[in-house]
């Protein structure tokens, strides 16, 4: 198994990891979208017109008749506890609160204040009560009460009053005609007319008691059905229920917190560059061979040969290592490196790769295959008067005077030369694939670059002359897309893939930090320069080189 390639048990523990690290990394970003939102909810609660909220209970009371706890009972108690909660925000007892506090506010105003609910499994009503104005909200609610109990005595005492009205005046008739049939006794003098009226003022009597019966009748009917309610709990205390500020700025603060996690998570799902080794691994099966750290560089000379013991240099050696054990079976001696597009770092691999070679002790030559910009003669310092295309014209003699000497004893550079015309027809004929194996016959490894394999044909058309392709990708540039794409066409020409390359990587950036600390591909931030001295290794943007 590959150094960079992690075991498959681990993958969804990882995804997990890189899920926290992506918004640990955005963290000053959510924090400050969090304190953004809580500081808006703040200004906006503190602007807010405070409402006060209070409570009183009503309890209703059985009719006397009804007291029993049989089921129907309970039910009518229930039926009409519910009926007293909508009747208490009629209009005409809202009014009469209106009346009595001398509010200058309309029934419906009021109705929006107020909210009744019962307690389940009792006979109690709950009058809550919201308004601006703390007194106000207390007096409301009490007065509420009050007003309602009297307005259902009212309803109630209306059932009986035309029952006791008629009574009640047939008794006062009666009442009278007593009057007048004694005192006609007093003074009648017949005494057969005598006897008729005491027997009419018998009559009367009875009469007048069968009605003064059925009066208080009557009244102990009222009495017996007729419901009590009363404020068994007054509102006394207020509360500040809008807003609540300490509130509002916590959910503000998730709630932009939140927001800022999502963009953050939408974003990194929506880019389509690479950002770690695993969508390589994963979605192409491509191993990971090396990741280079951005690294400075001195007039774009190969970091390897420039300084040695930095890490850098240190990452082109295991990139060396890992070449070597990607193929046991079949001993690599010719490697093509390309791109998928520009300015991804595929020269600055190509030289400094050739560079740790010739440093192991294998005898290596770089061939710039590039015949359209070429740059390997700058990275070595090198004349650019004949190369590979003097190759393709001359005759095997002018070998010797194409191979340069690149710096390193066991090191050969051929640069271009002259830029032809038809550079894909040249590296695709037959004879390229002969000065690969004349080459061969005096080097041991061949080192290719050549033109991104998106821009151009050329790296397609060098493919099957070559025992191995080495992908160069620059995590945060190279697109998805764009990389599977490369690969489909090299593989069309059943190009030997070997795998890829990681160039300019930014341990600390915030798309895949994570991973470069995973894979172990960092070293020390401190190196021995050739001098010995103790160096501290910088990480810009602004000293990168890539090409």
């Amino acid at each position: 198994m590959n150094q960079f390639e992690p075991h498959e048990d681990i993958f969804s523990i990882l995804d997990v990891k890189r899920f926290f690290y992506l918004l640990w990394s955005w963290t000053w970003l959510i924090l400050l979208a969090g304190l953004s939102v809580g500081a808006v909810a703040y200004v906006v609660s503190i602007r807010t017109i405070p409402i006060y909220q209070t409570s009183a209970r009503l309890l209703v009371s059985d009719p006397p008749s009804t007291r029993s706890l049989d089921t129907t009972s309970m039910v009518s108690t229930q039926s009409m506890t519910g009926t007293y909660r909508e009747m208490l925000v009629d209009w005409v007892v809202l009014q009469g609160v209106i009346d009595r506090l001398n509010l200058n506010v309309t029934p419906a105003a009021i109705q929006n204040e107020i909210i009744v609910t019962t307690i389940s499994g009792t006979q109690l009503l709950v009058v809550t009560v919201r308004d601006p104005d703390p007194n106000r909200a207390k007096d409301i609610a009490n007065t509420l009460g009050q007003v309602f109990a009297d307005h259902i005595r009212e309803l109630q005492t209306q059932r009986y009053s035309a029952s006791q009205t008629g009574l009640a005046k047939q008794v006062s008739d009666m009442e009278q005609q007593i009057n007048v049939t004694t005192q006609a006794i007093s003074t009648v003098t017949n005494s057969a007319e005598k006897l008729q009226l005491e027997a009419r003022l018998t009559q009367y009597r009875s009469l007048y008691a069968n009605l003064v019966t059925n009066f208080e009748q009557v009244r102990l009917a009222e009495a017996q059905t007729s419901t009590n309610v009363v404020v068994s709990q007054p509102a006394v205390t207020t509360e500040q229920v809008i807003p609540k500020t300490n509130t509002n700025v916590l959910l503000g603060f998730l709630a932009g917190a939140l927001l800022a996690m999502l963009v953050v998570i939408l974003i990194d799902v929506l880019d389509d560059t690479l950002k770690n080794p695993d969508q390589i691994r994963q979605k192409l099966n491509l191993a990971i061979l090396g990741m280079i750290t951005i690294h400075p560089t001195e007039d774009n000379k190969p970091i390897s040969l420039m300084q040695p013991r930095s890490p850098a240099a240190e990452s082109f050696r295991s990139l060396r290592t890992n070449l070597t054990f990607s193929s046991v079976d079949k001993p690599i001696h010719r490697i093509l490196i390309t791109s998928t597009m520009p300015q991804e770092g595929k020269t600055t691999v190509s030289a400094n790769l050739a560079v740790v070679f010739a440093q192991g002790e294998k005898k290596v030559i770089l061939i710039d295959a590039d015949l359209r910009k070429p740059q390997i003669h700058r990275r070595f310092g090198l004349s650019n008067r004949v190369g590979l295309s003097e190759l393709f014209v001359s005759s095997w003699d002018v070998l010797p005077q194409v191979i340069q000497t690149g710096a390193l004893p066991e090191l050969g550079v051929i640069t271009s030369g002259g830029l032809p015309p038809n550079p894909s027809e040249l590296l695709s004929s037959q004879k390229m694939a002969h000065i690969l194996e004349r080459i061969n016959q005096d080097f041991s490894l061949i080192i290719i670059d050549t033109p991104p394999v998106l821009s151009v044909t050329d790296a397609c058309a060098l493919a099957p002359a070559v025992d191995g392709v080495l992908l160069v990708a620059q995590p945060g540039k190279t697109r998805m897309h764009e990389f599977q794409q490369a690969i489909q066409q090299l593989r069309s020409v059943n190009a030997n893939i070997l795998g890829v390359v990681l160039n300019d990587v930014d341990p600390g950036n915030r798309k895949y930090g994570y991973y470069y600390g995973r894979y172990g591909a960092g070293y020390s931030n401190y190196y021995e320069d050739n001098s010995g001295k103790r160096k501290r290794s910088k990480s810009a943007a602004a000293q990168k080189t890539s090409a």
